[in-house]
């Protein structure tokens, strides 16, 4: 029972049942008729309902009060074939199943495990008289005994559910979605790992498709490159032979041509000798100084 039954006066319409209220998205606002004073605005506060001139619901501390809270996608099962070895014994040792939600309760915390083998023989009331019965035996007989702050385990238990039920909803939602964060880092981590092999088997894939559109021309392909190959050391043969040729050629000529210079050097050496040797004579100059004056007396006479 909340705070605003004892604040809002039964004879207001606009105030609905908190589960009414939390059901619906956003609730009826308060009547234009209606003039609230100042603890029915705390009661409409409470319960979620919007005032005179508000367009949206006010957002309730106590909007999870009594929530259950329930994940949105189940847990993934484990194959039915799967095994970490071939000698695994999943017949006899099957593996443990997570459950994906707390066991059924009774009395708010007792599980209902305890009441079903009791209620099959006595009925429905037979669980609670067991365990009641027993209860005040072991206290009866002092089998049981408290202590003197035996007491506060009640208010202890008291203080956890009222803790669960309020902020329980919340709770779980928040643990959940860091769960899922922390899961999505790991996958995020195996997916990074994983990234060369997925990119290596999606190139081998294509290049084994590629290699497969190609098969059968792969022997023509070989059979020309080995063409092409032989023509290539075919022109290079050639061109090693013109070049060795040239080479030779050039030799040759060269050899030809110092042959040619030594001899006409060594012509005009023997030639210059004896027209030098042929100069230093007596007789020659005295025959070329004869010539010389019958020459110019050839050429008075003419003149």
């Amino acid at each position: 029972m909340s705070l605003s039954r004892f604040l809002c006066p039964s004879n207001i319409r606009a105030v609905v049942p908190v589960r009414l209220a939390h059901a619906s998205n956003v609730p009826s606002a308060v009547s234009t008729d209606d003039q609230p004073n100042y603890f029915q605005k705390i009661a409409y506060r409470f319960k979620g309902i919007p005032l005179k001139g508000e367009t949206e619901a006010p957002k309730s501390m106590f909007d999870a009060v009594g929530k259950e809270w329930s994940a949105p996608e189940p847990l993934p099962a484990i194959p039915k074939d799967f095994k970490e070895h071939p000698d695994r014994d999943l017949t006899n040792y099957p593996y443990p199943a997570r459950p994906m939600y707390p066991p059924k309760t009774r009395l708010l915390m007792m599980p209902d495990s305890w009441f079903t083998a009791f209620q099959k023989v006595t009925g429905v009331s037979g669980p609670y008289l067991f365990f009641g019965g027993l209860f005040a035996f072991l206290v009866n007989k002092e089998l049981w005994v408290y202590e003197e702050q035996g007491h506060m385990t009640v208010g202890w238990i008291l203080f956890y559910l009222l803790v669960s039920r309020s902020a329980g909803y919340k709770v779980d939602s928040w643990l959940y979605g860091e769960y899922q964060n922390r899961m999505n880092y790991f996958k995020g981590l195996i997916a990074e790992d994983l990234k060369d092999a997925v990119e290596f088997r999606k190139t081998s894939a294509e290049k084994t498709e590629s290699l497969k559109a190609v098969r059968e021309s792969i022997p023509t392909a070989l059979k020309e490159s080995m063409q092409l190959q032989l023509e290539a050391s075919y022109r290079k043969n050639i061109e090693n032979i013109s070049t060795e040729l040239k080479r030779r050629l050039d030799y040759l000529k060269e050899t030809e041509a110092a042959k040619a210079r030594f001899e006409k050097e060594q012509l005009m050496k023997l030639i210059s000798s004896a027209v030098d040797k042929e100069i230093h004579q007596a007789s020659f100059k005295e025959k070329y100084l004869a010539n010389a004056i019958q020459q110019l007396q050839g050429l008075n006479v003419k003149a």
